[in-house]
């Protein structure tokens, strides 16, 4: 519900404050992925000097790099465990191919 918005807002409800989910920009997203391509852990003087260069606060960048490489992880995962699966079935074949001679 939160992440609709495009800037930061509070809202008071029953003596709570909560704070909206501020969303990146398109071209924000393109930079920090440009960024993760060339190097995929952050410096602090980079990471200060990207979130001045895309207006951001340096402990946004941060978090989005450590969620990226979340991401990155989980996507390396998949495709491991998918040439795994395919050298077994390979594998299998054959085995099952040999003992039917």
């Amino acid at each position: 519900m939160f992440d609709e918005y495009d800037e930061e807002v509070c809202l008071e409800e029953s003596g709570h404050v909560f704070e909206m989910k501020r969303r990146l920009s398109v071209d924000q997203v393109k930079a920090l992925e440009k960024n993760f391509e060339v190097e995929n852990k952050l410096e602090p003087e980079r990471k200060v000097k990207l979130a001045q260069e895309l207006g951001l606060q340096p402990r946004q960048v941060a978090v989005w790099f450590q969620n990226r490489r979340a991401r990155w992880k989980t996507k390396q995962l998949e495709r491991n465990y998918g040439l795994l699966k395919t050298n077994y079935d390979t594998l299998k074949a054959k085995y099952e191919a040999l003992l039917k001679r």
